[in-house]
């Protein structure tokens, strides 16, 4: 009996050995997504590089007839949690796009136009809400960490 009870627990171990080893490569698949990297949220730096190679051909814009302090064009903004790209047009702002950063996920967003526009990152232990403005005719982001779900009642 001490032999046949020795075998079954290192048969035990093994299929207990298999299974995390299948649970890993499963993690692993997961992580780097189902579809592969496309599916993946952009960095800062894969925003900055998308909004660099965007021709200018792809939206024709008439030359301006008169001198005019027109929008500036749209700023790519890097916050706690992730990055987000804005423009502003007579005073209100518009998220146009936001990118998580590795283990944050996207919640409340408030694209605008509007006087203020919002997007939250968050994680398993912190939310990061991100208010954009205009300031001076330009997307100015300020960030409000809230630990927990301790404070505003």
């Amino acid at each position: 009996m001490n032999g046949r009870g020795v075998l079954m627990a290192a048969g035990w171990l093994l299929a207990a050995a298999v299974t995390a080893g299948a649970g890993t490569v499963a993690l692993d698949v997961v992580g780097a997504g189902l579809l592969g990297p496309q599916n993946q949220p952009l960095s800062a730096d894969d925003v900055a590089r998308a909004l660099e190679t965007v021709p200018s051909s792809s939206t024709p814009v008439p030359p301006p007839t008169t001198p005019s302090s027109s929008a500036p064009a749209p700023r790519g903004l890097t916050v706690p949690g992730g990055s987000v790209v804005a423009k502003c047009v007579d005073g209100r702002v518009t998220l146009l796009s936001w990118s998580p950063d590795p283990g944050y996920r996207t919640d409340d967003v408030s694209r605008g136009p509007a006087t203020t526009a919002s997007v939250k990152f968050k994680n398993d232990g912190t939310e990061n809400v991100v208010v954009v403005t205009c300031q001076a005719g330009e997307p100015h982001a300020e960030t409000v960490a809230d630990k927990g779900h301790h404070g505003r009642g």
